[in-house]
C-alpha cells in the first residue's frame, strides 16, 4: 500500500529542509496537536495519537540532499515513511512525504483515511521547520 501526501513548499534552501529531516528531534514539530512524542536512541522517536497505539520510527536512511526514510521498528506492521524534497530555487524546497507499507486488503481498508490525514497534518506542519 503507498500514499501519497500532497507538496508543502518551504521557504528555506533544499540543505537545510534536509538537514531539520535527518533530526528525530524536528519530527516533534511536525506531530499533530495532543500527540505525546520521545526521543529514543538509535536515531528513533516514539509517538502517540488519541487511541491508536504507540508508534515506533527510525531514521533508517538519510540520502543527501533529497530523501530521508523512515522505517517503522518494533511494531506489529513494518512500514517506512519517505521524505522527498526537491528544490525548487536556492531558497524555496518542495516536500512530499510517502507511506509505503505491507498491509493486507481489510487493514487497508481501515487505516487509508487516517492515514492519509495524519501525512496531510505532516505536510501542512512542515512550514515549522
Amino acid at each position: 500500500m503507498e500514499i501519497n501526501s500532497s507538496f508543502a513548499q518551504i521557504n528555506q534552501p533544499i540543505d537545510v529542509v534536509f538537514s531539520r529531516l535527518s533530526t528525530t528531534e524536528c519530527y516533534q514539530d511536525l506531530m499533530p496537536e495532543g500527540a505525546t512524542f520521545s526521543v529514543g536512541e538509535n536515531n528513533s522517536f516514539r509517538f502517540k495519537l488519541g487511541g491508536m497505539p504507540e508508534l515506533s520510527l527510525r531514521i533508517k536512511e538519510c540520502i543527501a540532499p533529497d530523501t530521508i526514510i523512515l522505517a517503522s521498528s518494533g511494531g506489529k506492521v513494518e512500514f517506512e515513511l519517505i521524505g522527498l524534497l526537491e528544490s525548487i530555487n536556492e531558497n524555496q524546497t518542495q516536500v512530499q512525504l510517502q507511506f509505503k507499507g505491507n498491509l493486507n486488503p481489510m487493514m487497508a481498508m481501515m487505516v487509508i483515511k487516517p492515514l492519509t490525514q495524519f501525512l496531510e497534518v505532516l505536510i501542512g506542519n512542515m512550514h515549522k521547520l
